[in-house]
């Protein structure tokens, strides 16, 4: 009897192992979606309380169809990356006081395998009752996922500022 269930326990270990030994590897980096950035480009300055247009180009290389893109934005006081990417000149580093923070999250047509996601979007300089958010080195996080969960990530930096100078210094 005990070399009975071992046999069989044998077998359940086996065959599932020869299945995945001759399974072909798909390339993920291959099937990861594209991102081309439009708007803004790269060490664009944004400037409070006027609108921007945010646009990519996105891709899936499956022909399957997108998913979804989120992206944030943060400050970048302390001039730490999230892997390679074109840096700007950056502003001398700071402590962040009332920094701005945001995050889209979007869904993208499923039956396309390109599309161009535009959105308007005004940053706000009023962070609170005469608080003002800070000024100077942010960059925004973009990750795209395509139908089959295959991610892309990218990140932009950018210059926020007031084009009138800090209202809070005035």
């Amino acid at each position: 009897m005990k070399k009975h269930v071992t046999g069989i326990l044998l077998l359940f270990l086996t065959v599932p192992m020869l299945f995945w030994a001759c399974a072909e590897d798909e390339d993920t980096v291959e099937l990861q979606p594209i991102v081309e950035l439009l708007a803004p480009e790269f060490c664009d300055t944004i400037w409070f309380d006027e609108p921007f247009a945010f646009r990519i180009r996105v891709a899936d290389p499956g022909k399957k169809g997108l998913g979804a893109l989120s992206f944030d934005t943060h400050h970048n006081f302390n001039h730490h990356s999230h892997g390679a990417h074109i840096s700007c000149d950056m502003d001398p580093q700071k402590d962040a006081v009332h920094p701005f923070e945001e995050v889209w999250i979007h869904n993208l047509p499923d039956d396309e395998p390109e599309f161009v996601f535009e959105k308007e979007i005004t940053i706000p300089s009023v962070a609170g009752e005469r608080i003002f958010h800070d000024y100077g080195d942010y960059h925004f996080h973009i990750y795209v996922t395509n139908i089959g969960g295959y991610q892309t990530f990218t990140t932009l930096d950018y210059k926020l500022l007031y084009r009138d100078g800090h209202p809070g210094e005035k």
